[in-house]
């Protein structure tokens, strides 16, 4: 029996140090994809060089951490999602104006993200929305 409990209290804290949080004033950014796709291009494909292209360097240049939505239900068939996390406002407003355009900041990550834009355009084009939101 007691051994029991302190494998029970050893994986109860191990799972609580790993466990993914978001602390209060994370800002949250949920993007909504409308997807192009170029000639025989799959949209699995597409996602799939997002993925493993795009994200990598988006999180890099843009000092974020980017993840890939998959739609489930609702009213984004169709549609990508990409989910992209600051560790608050003062962070994402290094890349943007606070109407969502891109200021000096922004505009040498993107420079930055060129190349694997253009190598996505290859395959189709996005357009977007967005809601930012922060973490109470």
């Amino acid at each position: 029996m007691k051994n029991f409990l302190i494998l029970a209290a050893f994986v109860l804290l191990n799972t609580a140090a790993f466990g993914q949080v978001l602390p209060k004033g994370t800002l949250v950014g949920m993007h909504t994809f409308s997807v192009k796709l170029n000639g025989k291009t799959t949209m699995q494909q597409f996602e799939d060089a997002v993925k493993a292209k795009w994200v990598p360097a988006s999180s890099k240049a843009f000092s974020c951490q980017s993840h890939v939505l998959k739609f489930v239900r609702g009213k984004s068939a169709n549609k990508m999602g990409v989910l992209i996390i600051y560790k608050n406002d003062a962070e994402r407003n290094k890349f943007y104006n606070p109407d969502g355009t891109m200021n000096a900041g922004g505009n040498a990550a993107n420079a930055k993200m060129k190349p694997i834009t253009d190598e996505l355009t290859k395959l189709g084009t996005m357009s977007s929305g967005y809601t930012d939101w922060i973490v109470q």
